[in-house]
């Protein structure tokens, strides 16, 4: 007896190669190489709730079939719900092996608690991939210079 395919009929989503969350990105006006400039998975804020920097997302996608809507979601995973959603772009894989690039241009989130996030990726309303990230609660003291009676004295 033969196995039923799961999700028969539809059009498997694209695989994701790579999501980064970075402060820039910037794209070679001649050789159309792509730079990401600042790459992180953490914000440190003083106090909470707390709005983000604006920042980038790179996101690299293959093993596409024809068209697809990319959107994203950022959920708050303590809280379990969803703080961000946005429909991004309407990208097509001109054959399967091809990649698609796509920056992605990020407002300031405002995070209500220090924890953990996730960046949803999305293709057609399924999801694709992940990124985590965390917002960390720092001390707002500066921090302290050392205590030069406590230094070795030079001969």
């Amino acid at each position: 007896m033969a196995k039923k395919r799961a999700g028969k009929g539809k059009k498997p989503p694209p695989r994701c190669k790579a999501i980064l969350l970075c402060d820039h990105t910037i794209v070679e006006a001649v050789t159309g190489k792509i730079s990401i400039i600042g790459i992180f998975d953490s914000w440190n804020f003083p106090q909470f709730p707390h709005p983000t920097h604006p920042f980038m997302a790179f996101l690299q996608l293959t093993d596409g079939i024809g068209k697809y809507a990319v959107s994203v979601d950022v959920h708050d995973l303590q809280a379990d719900q969803i703080i961000a959603q946005a429909r991004i772009a309407e990208m097509a894989f001109a054959e399967r092996k091809s990649k698609v690039n796509l920056m992605i241009p990020v407002p300031p989130l405002l995070l209500q608690h220090a924890g953990s996030y996730d960046f949803v990726v999305l293709a057609d309303g399924q999801e694709i991939d992940r990124q985590q990230f965390q917002a960390v609660q720092i001390s707002g003291e500066p921090p302290h210079a050392p205590d030069p009676s406590s230094e070795p004295e030079e001969h």
